[in-house]
C-alpha cells in the first residue's frame, strides 16, 4: 500500500489550445504552492414517487456535474493574473522579456482556443499525489479551468500569497506516471517588493497590508445537450477591489480623506519589483484607472499607530510585466 504524503505531492498547469478544455504542451510550474482543493459535485438527486410502497428513496438520479477549485501559492511570476484578465501579449528579448495584460470582454475570446462561444482564457491542472510506482499514484487532471477570482495579499514581513478560485468542466483520474514538472527556485515576491501609489505617482507611506482582488463572476452553464458536464463557462461582470491598510500621518491622511469625501476619481499604481533580481528583471506594474475610495474607516485608539483601511474600487486595469520568462502564452 502507498501512503500519500505531502512531500510527494505536485501540482502544475497546462495551457489549453485549439478547443476549450484541450490541454497542450508541457506541464508548467505555478509558484510555491501551499494548497489545492478540488470541489466536485455529482449533484445526485433523490427521487421519490408514487407506487413504490416504500418510505425510502425510489431512485438516485445523476444530475449536472460541477467542478470548482482553489489553489493558493506564493507567486514568482504573474501568469495566473493573465488568466484572470484574459489577454496577454508577449514581446521583447532576454533581459527582460515584456508581457502586456489587458481586459478581455465578452466579444474578444482569446487567441489560443476557438469556437462560436468565444471561450475565455483557460488552462488544465494536474494534481498528483505520488505513490511508489505506476498504478499506485492518485492523479487528477482538471480540465477547462477558468479563473473565477484571483487575489494577491501581503502583510508586513511576509511573502505575497495568491489565492485563485476557478470553475472547471471535468476531472479525469489516473494512477499512471505523473507528468514531469521542473521546479523554479526563484525566490517568491515579498512585502518589501511592493509600492502602492495614490495617485499613480505618489507612493503611500507606512503600508502594512494590501489585498487586490479580481473577480470574473464566472457562471457554469449546463445546457440540454446530452452531457452532464458544463458547457464553455461564461464570465459575467468584472470587479476589482484594492484594500490597503496604512498607519495614519499628517502628510497623507488628509489627502486620502478628501478623496473619500469628495468622490473624486483617481489613478492607482501597484508596483511589484524584486530589486535583488536587478533593475527591470522582475517588475510588474498594475495600473488602475477610474478609482474611487469608497470606504475609509479610521478608528482612534489609546495606544500605538492609528490604522486606516482604504477600500478602492477601480473601473479598469492594465498590467505590464518585465521578467526573464519568455512566454506567458502557449506560444
Amino acid at each position: 500500500m502507498a501512503r500519500y504524503v505531502g512531500d510527494q505531492w505536485q501540482v502544475g498547469f497546462f495551457y489549453e489550445s485549439g478547443t476549450y478544455a484541450n490541454a497542450s504542451g508541457t506541464l508548467h510550474w505555478i509558484g510555491l504552492v501551499q494548497d489545492h482543493t478540488i470541489t466536485e459535485n455529482e449533484n445526485v438527486q433523490d427521487v421519490r414517487y408514487a407506487g413504490t410502497s416504500d418510505r425510502s428513496v425510489g431512485q438516485f438520479v445523476d444530475g449536472a456535474r460541477s467542478v470548482e477549485g482553489t489553489i493558493t501559492f506564493h507567486p514568482q511570476e504573474w501568469k495566473f493574473l493573465g488568466f484572470a484578465l484574459g489577454s496577454v501579449v508577449d514581446a521583447g528579448s532576454p533581459s527582460p522579456y515584456s508581457h502586456t495584460f489587458s481586459e478581455a470582454n465578452s466579444n474578444n475570446g482569446n487567441a489560443f482556443t476557438s469556437g462560436t462561444k468565444l471561450p475565455f482564457m483557460s488552462f488544465t491542472l494536474e494534481d498528483a499525489q505520488k505513490g511508489f510506482e505506476d498504478g499506485a499514484h492518485f492523479v487528477r487532471t482538471v480540465k477547462g479551468c477558468v479563473v473565477n477570482s484571483w487575489e494577491v495579499n501581503f502583510s508586513q514581513g511576509a511573502p505575497m500569497s495568491v489565492t485563485c478560485n476557478y470553475v472547471a468542466q471535468s476531472v479525469v483520474k489516473s494512477s499512471g506516471t505523473p507528468t514531469a514538472l521542473t521546479e523554479d527556485t526563484t525566490r517568491p515576491f515579498l512585502w518589501r517588493d511592493a509600492i502602492v501609489a495614490i495617485p499613480s505617482g505618489t507612493g503611500l507611506d507606512a503600508v502594512t497590508d494590501v489585498t487586490l482582488t479580481v473577480e470574473n463572476n464566472v457562471e457554469a452553464k449546463h445546457y440540454a445537450n446530452g452531457s452532464r458536464v458544463s458547457d464553455v463557462p461564461l464570465p459575467q461582470n468584472r470587479d476589482y477591489t484594492l484594500s490597503v491598510t496604512v498607519e495614519g500621518n499628517s502628510e497623507q491622511t488628509s489627502t486620502l480623506y478628501n478623496y473619500f469625501k469628495s468622490g473624486l476619481t483617481f489613478n492607482t499604481l501597484f508596483t511589484v519589483a524584486a530589486a535583488d533580481a536587478g533593475a527591470g528583471s522582475r517588475d510588474a506594474f498594475l495600473s488602475f484607472s477610474g478609482c474611487r475610495l469608497t470606504e475609509m474607516p479610521a478608528p482612534s485608539s489609546i495606544e500605538g499607530a492609528q490604522p486606516q483601511t482604504l477600500t478602492i474600487r477601480p473601473q479598469n486595469a492594465s498590467v505590464i510585466v518585465a521578467d526573464l520568462t519568455q512566454l506567458y502564452n502557449p506560444w
